[in-house]
């Protein structure tokens, strides 16, 4: 006990009935079950939370509608599907929104090999070329050109299922699938470092990058395994919704008359994680579903994100911390010390955590007139 804060170390699960002002160390490496290991995403929501959260307020019941405002690569949306409930997940990030929907969505185990069996077929064909062409100016400062050769013939062979197979709901769901798939080697395969939120090239420990082909093939098989095992387990009547929209849209639009049962969520982090910048290599051969296939098209959507610190300065060139406030004394009184202060950035810095702070109380408030 440190003050009034009681820290406990938890192993395994965390227990149903946790006292107030408890801090959880938890330490598990069972954090990738089922479709929670599909694809890499910064600052992922570990599933022991959102698990426990359904329990803790659902109990045994079944059938309730969980929602996650902002769901990022659909943790939540995973744990409230497993546990027997439907599902809505919102998140303004059109990647992690796709990555999302295919976590959660169940696909026909035997038209999933009958796709993948051909693809493997002509990616082995002598001479099969990919048509795909990243619109990034500077790709071979990302990627070496076996690399670029080997993603484009994926990405073709990908984009090509829809008239091979048939245009169809069963394999649309199957497309995604695949696309996240293929998104999920990207950043191994490019000249990026691995393990960086910011996506950039090391000149002074220099990667090696994997092989494309080879790592797309073992990427591809557990993928299959771990969909399968989520179909199987999944009630198939239970609904699932992802929907990609700014917070700044109400929920009256997004959620109608719908009553939620549960929200778990993982707010965003005021001025911490660009998430675009993040999967700015992944967005250079996917960008183009979204519209964000280009740098500067990457930025244009980027100032849209809460918490969000690159903002053009005629958004906040009206702001002062003196006459807008948040209405909570001390941090008011700490923005209006950083406007004063820091003469370089200050007023910047100011309006982006009194924009946070408003932003978070208005989506809150909301949230909380939909709660049954």
């Amino acid at each position: 006990m440190i003050g009034n804060v009681n820290h406990v170390n938890i192993r395994e699960a965390i227990p149903v009935d946790v006292e107030r002002n408890t801090i959880l160390n938890i330490f598990t490496n069972s954090v990738t079950s089922y479709t929670h290991g599909f694809h890499k995403y910064p600052a992922k929501f570990i599933p022991n939370i959102p698990r426990w959260a359904i329990d803790k307020y659902l109990g045994t019941k079944r059938g309730k509608l969980v929602l996650d405002p902002f769901c990022g690569s659909g943790t939540t949306l995973v744990e409230g599907l497993l546990a027997g409930h439907n599902v809505i997940g919102i998140d303004i990030d059109p990647l992690s929104a796709m990555i999302a929907k295919v976590k959660t969505t169940p696909v026909d185990i035997s038209q999933l090999e009958i796709i993948c069996h051909w693809i493997a077929a002509e990616i082995e064909k002598q001479g099969r070329e990919g048509t795909f062409k990243p619109a990034c100016t500077n790709i071979n400062h990302w990627f070496t050109a076996d690399a670029i050769n080997k993603l484009s013939l994926i990405r073709t062979l990908i984009d090509e299922i829809p008239e091979r197979f048939g245009h169809s709901r069963q394999n649309n769901d199957i497309s995604d699938l695949l696309l996240i798939c293929f998104s999920s080697i990207i950043r191994r395969v490019s000249n990026a470092d691995n393990e960086s939120q910011k996506t950039y090239v090391s000149h002074t420990k220099v990667k090696e990058p994997e092989k494309t082909i080879s790592l797309f093939v073992e990427q591809l098989n557990f993928f299959k395994r771990r969909i399968a095992e989520f179909s199987v387990r999944v009630d198939p009547k239970l609904s699932r919704q992802i929907i990609c929209s700014s917070s700044t849209e109400g929920l009256k639009t997004k959620l109608g008359e719908r009553i939620i049962d549960l929200v778990v969520t993982s707010p965003p982090y005021i001025k911490a994680i660009d998430y675009i910048y993040n999967q700015m290599v992944e967005l250079f051969w996917i960008g183009d579903l979204f519209d964000m296939q280009t740098q500067t098209k990457q930025n244009a959507k980027r100032e849209y994100y809460i918490g969000n610190k690159h903002l053009p300065k005629r958004k906040y060139t009206e702001y002062t911390p003196f006459k807008a406030t948040v209405g909570i004394s001390k941090l008011d009184e700490k923005l209006q010390e950083v406007y004063e202060k820091d003469t370089k950035n200050g007023h910047k810095h100011a309006y982006i955590a009194f924009k946070y702070f408003t932003d978070m109380e208005k989506h809150f408030a909301e949230l909380a007139s939909y709660l049954d």
